[in-house]
């Protein structure tokens, strides 16, 4: 998965500065922007309820993506994203009942993290002058870190790395700074369903386990025109 990563990455990277002309003419058809921002988790994802199927308790965290696009019409292209997120974890806390009283149990995690690449068509349009909106949908590959859980400071079950597809959609905007330089805003809807290896080291046993993610990014950055 990284490797394909890194490929993908220089890909991206590679159509850009390709974008050039021969002669050093700017095709400013092509796009390259940096943005970071929050990643609100939703759903499933963000819940801290033990009774809920697929309880991620997750946080807000953080996204760190890279953008590249190239416009083969005024109003239509195609784009791709690399992209980083982590969250922080809330505790597990589990109440056992015995009968003649309860007794609560306090599990903690580690992070959420997780990076990969999509692909797929923008439209775009012109609301304002200086301003250029975009409406995307992608598809992609990720791969995803499960946390560990930990018991009195002693590891619990083992962390795990887990391969997802990726569906992500949203909306970004563009105002110009300059003939190359835009700033850039982009808020978008990213799920993810990983597969993993669960492994409880108290138990011995291992398990396939199954993660619902839904985020909602919402990032901000600087963009160069190619």
């Amino acid at each position: 998965m990284k490797k394909l990563l890194v490929l993908m990455l220089a890909l991206l990277v590679s159509g850009a500065l390709s974008a050039q002309g021969s002669k050093g003419a700017i095709n400013r058809n092509s796009s390259l922007a940096f943005h970071a921002g929050p990643s609100f988790p939703m759903g499933v994802y963000s819940s801290s309820m033990p009774s809920t199927d697929e309880a991620g308790y997750a946080k807000t965290g953080i996204n760190i993506s890279m953008n590249y696009e190239y416009r083969f019409r005024n109003n239509a292209g195609i784009g791709g994203t690399v992209f980083y997120n982590q969250h922080s974890t809330r505790d597990m806390v589990l109440t056992f009942d015995f009968g003649e009283g309860t007794d609560t149990v306090t599990m903690t995690m580690d992070n959420w993290k997780m990076y990969g690449i999509a692909l797929g068509p923008i439209l775009n349009f012109v609301p304002a002058k200086n301003l250029t909106a975009g409406v995307h949908i992608m598809g992609g590959i990720a791969n995803v870190q499960m946390p560990a859980f930990y018991y009195d400071n002693e590891e619990a079950v083992k962390s795990d790395w887990g391969i997802s597809p990726v569906v992500q959609g949203g909306l970004s905007l563009k105002l110009d700074a300059g003939n190359q330089v835009f700033f850039f805003v982009n808020g978008e809807y990213q799920y993810l369903r990983p597969v993993f290896n669960m492994f409880d080291i108290w138990a011995d046993e291992s398990d396939k386990g199954y993660q619902k993610i839904s985020v909602v990014n919402v990032t901000a950055g600087i963009g160069f025109r190619f």
